[in-house]
């Protein structure tokens, strides 16, 4: 606690303490004495106040404020619509050299923080990707320093100023607004069947001056598939473009650009943002609900949302009533069937025995939910028969299933046990007894069969915490294990369609390994180069996790090549370049001086040898006077 103390409550607090000492010894003294005994209580007060001033810390001369910690912001931001050498990147080289003049210790910072020379400071061109200023305040804190920043005002973590030391402040150039429009978000799926209709909503968003009239472009593998008309927009507004196109036969991984056309604009290296799209001659999962409820739906988020699997969705809800799942349009059981026939991954869910008549030879998963619970009759007592799950045998999913919370997940309801050539997940009635396979599996000559029992695993979703980790764990395994049955043998691939550069590369794992080896291509002008510029990559996967992370990459569209098969990384440029408006102003960020240099009393000998004089004084003054 004497650490947060000012220096002025620290001599207080001993000037106190001195007080209060002298008036317990000498407060009670005689008339006759009164004298001699305001002398000795002024000694003994200014030796207790002395030792007690160093005891608590105090300093010996007033605290001067240390030179601040300068901080440059290098983000690509500075150089949009600009140049290279435009009069901001000038601007920008003479307030450094001038800020760095407060200071020997200079940073730059941007996606990293690392320390600038003079030389640095005077060539400088910003290019980082991104715009963190955190790890600066946390190092001025630590030197215990104020912060000068010097920045644009386009910070990713603005709101950590508000941490900055005492005393710190912002230096933001003005710059002149300039028209500009960019293309933020590119939205659309990960992969598609041929014939399916695409929609694809794009974000323009306008720079400092606004921007005109313009058509936004959708291109794929650079043929023109559609257009949508872009309004004029004011300083820093944004606007969506929807855009829908019928994807062509012919499987393959594509690429979608969308590209900006806007008159006047000074900017053209934020007009183009593309990503991926993996073209399949066959539906990837087909998903049928015979006796919809919860369970279908949270299954089906785990299959869209944390797999980005597309899925098309059927459900009936009466005897021959069929609607399509989110549209609820209705939908022939004809149709249904054929579409089910044709689908690389099948899940069946309540009435298993609906199959179409000839399917195509891939993955399957039926399951049979478990029947209402029976109302109890006058005067009887019904309770639904619990199951817990209870283990994860050894089976071709244990790697992911094995860390499962089974003493805390809520209970489910079997329907019978899942007959299979081996068990994926073991349950126990009232959590006594013997285990029952509650989800089993079988593989025959490369198609893959999962066999579900029961309802109620979307209770684990709806819980939350661990129980809801605990869901998405069990889903997300036995999709993954059946997409290879559906042919999709690629060891990882990249979760996102696109990145921008200075982003973190997020990856899937398609299969068993916990490690993955990634060689990773960069395409020249379009094409593909072969037996150059090849970078390899090693993702790293816990035990239990289907996702990890990579080091962020330079802007372009790479090949990815891994055991199973090919997939396209597309790293677009870095969100510097989209127009937002500045986050900060030029001003002081708080007032003060946070650190000082100011000696402190136990530092130096001679308090020591007042503290001894005064104490010595006192007592020969009290012999002097015939005291004790």
């Amino acid at each position: 606690m004497l650490r947060d103390l000012s220096p002025v409550i620290r001599w207080t607090l001993a000037l106190a303490l001195g007080v209060a000492v002298a008036w317990l010894a000498y407060g009670r003294a005689g008339a006759s004495q009164r004298v001699l005994a305001l002398v000795l209580a002024a000694l003994r007060a200014a030796a207790v106040t002395l030792i007690a001033a160093m005891v608590f810390g105090a300093s010996s001369a007033p605290a001067t404020p240390l030179p601040p910690l300068v901080a440059i912001d290098v983000s690509a931001s500075w150089l949009r619509a600009a140049g290279d050498d435009s009069a901001a990147v000038r601007t920008l080289r003479t307030l450094a050299t001038d800020a760095a003049s407060l200071s020997e210790h200079v940073v730059f910072v941007g996606d990293s923080l690392r320390e600038a020379t003079a030389r640095e400071i005077a060539t400088v061109t910003p290019s980082d990707g991104a715009s963190h200023v955190r790890v600066a305040i946390d190092r001025a804190a630590a030197l215990g320093r104020a912060l000068v920043l010097l920045t644009d005002g386009e910070l990713d973590d603005a709101d950590a100023l508000a941490d900055a030391p005492q005393g710190s402040g912002v230096r933001v150039p003005a710059r002149a607004a300039k028209r500009d429009a960019a293309v933020g978000e590119l939205a659309l799926p990960t992969s598609a069947t041929a014939g399916d209709t695409l929609h694809v909503s794009t974000l323009v968003v306008a720079g400092g001056a606004g921007s005109s009239d313009g058509q936004l472009q959708l291109l794929l593998d650079g043929a023109r598939v559609g257009a949508g008309a872009v309004a004029a927009l004011a300083p820093y507004a944004s606007t969506r473009v929807n855009i829908a196109f019928t994807v062509p036969r012919g499987a393959r991984i594509a690429l979608v650009q969308a590209v900006l056309r806007v008159a006047g604009d000074v900017e053209l290296r934020n007009d183009t943002l593309s990503a991926s799209l993996e073209i399949g001659d066959k539906p990837p999962a087909v998903f049928i609900s015979t006796a919809p409820d919860l369970d279908v739906r949270e299954a089906l988020t785990v299959l869209r949302g944390a797999l980005q699997l597309p899925t098309r969705a059927y459900l009936r809800l009466a005897p021959g009533v069929w609607r399509e799942e989110g549209s609820l349009a209705p939908i022939r059981e004809e149709d249904v069937r054929t579409r089910a026939a044709v689908a690389g991954m099948l899940i069946l869910h309540g009435d298993t025995n609906w199959v179409p008549r000839t399917i195509a030879r891939g993955a399957r998963a039926l399951w049979t939910p478990a029947p209402p619970t029976a109302l109890a009759r006058a005067g009887e007592v019904a309770r639904t028969p619990e199951w817990y799950a209870s283990s994860a045998p050894a089976s071709p999913l244990v790697g992911a299933l094995g860390g499962l919370p089974f003493d805390s997940l809520p209970p489910l309801t079997i329907a019978g046990p899942a007959r299979g050539d081996f068990t994926v997940l073991a349950a126990k009635l009232g959590k006594m007894g013997d285990a029952v396979p509650a989800i089993s599996g079988r593989e025959a000559a490369g198609a893959r069969t999962l066999i579900i029992s029961g309802s109620g695993y979307a209770g684990w979703a709806l819980r939350g915490g661990r129980s809801g980790e605990a869901f998405t764990a069990l889903w997300g395994a036995i999709f993954d294990w059946l997409s290879v049955g559906r042919g999709d043998l690629r060891a990882a691939r990249p979760v996102s369609s696109s990145v921008r550069a200075g982003e973190a590369i997020r990856w899937r794992r398609g299969g068993a390994d916990s490690l993955v080896t990634v060689l990773l291509t960069r395409r020249w002008s379009g094409s593909t180069t072969t037996g150059a510029n090849v970078d390899t990559i090693r993702l790293h996967f816990a035990s239990t996790a289907f996702e990890t992370s990579a080091a962020p990459m330079a802007a372009g569209v790479y090949d990815v090549r891994t055991n199973g098969g090919p997939s396209v990384l597309v790293v677009n440029p870095s969100r510097e370049w989209v127009p937002r408006a500045p986050m900060v102003r030029d001003g002081p960020l708080s007032r003060g001086a946070f650190s000082s240099d100011a000696p402190r009393l136990s530092d130096t000998w001679w308090p020591f040898v007042l503290a001894l004089l005064l104490l010595c004084a006192e007592w020969i003054g009290r012999r002097f006077a015939g005291l004790r």
